[in-house]
């Protein structure tokens, strides 16, 4: 009996140690499973900056080795005491790998009679050549304004799974995008800027 008791106490140790260690390993698997779902949209963000003459340049930049598809974002002047401002919301096919896409300001236009206004919700809109034809009225913002913001990036990476990388830098599974502010939807004319980025891949 003694040795069937001594056995007990020698295995019991054993068996508390294996648990544990399969804990571990398991824990570790998971980190491991969510490092890897993450490694390309941890790569990807957006922000805003200005350029040698203080035009604002909008960006989101892929330092991943594959394209992002169907980005959405927003950005918006900050005018003091303004009621109501321009706000642009844009919708990219993609953005290739290594690469720093940008919008400057002098893309940007609005139009008071742009048919957008009449549509309920945040309207997301493709760049596009020029203004549509016949239709008058597109100004130009005022680049007097100091400040801008730049709201939620949302993409689709390789995998087919959604992120958004807030306004805030955290970045978060799912498809929930907002809009900066709320106004009168501005569009984005011209061809987009694509800066390669020289720190790029998933080892770097």
């Amino acid at each position: 009996m003694i040795a069937s008791l001594l056995a007990v106490l020698v295995t019991v140790p054993g068996t508390v140690w294996a648990v544990l260690v399969a804990q571990s390993q398991l824990h570790e698997a998971d980190e491991a499973a969510v490092k890897e779902e993450r490694a390309q949209a941890s790569r990807v963000s957006g922000w805003a900056s200005q350029d040698a003459q203080g035009k604002w340049l909008f960006h989101v930049m892929n330092r991943s080795p594959d394209p992002i598809a169907r980005v959405f974002l927003s950005f918006a002047p900050l005018i003091p005491d303004a009621k109501v401002s321009p706000v642009w919301a844009v919708t990219l096919m993609s953005v290739p790998p290594c690469t720093d896409m940008t919008i400057n300001q002098g893309q940007l236009r609005y139009n008071l009679d742009d048919p957008l206004r009449r549509l309920r919700g945040d309207v997301f809109t493709l760049p596009a050549a020029t203004p549509p034809k016949g239709e008058k009225g597109w100004r130009h913002l005022d680049p007097g304004y100091r400040y801008w913001k730049l709201g939620d990036v949302g993409f689709t990476d390789r995998n087919g799974v959604d992120w958004v990388r807030k306004d805030s830098g955290r970045l978060e599974r799912g498809h929930e995008i907002s809009v900066v502010g709320h106004g009168d939807p501005g569009r984005v004319f011209g061809t987009l800027t694509n800066r390669t980025v020289e720190e790029c891949g998933e080892g770097t």
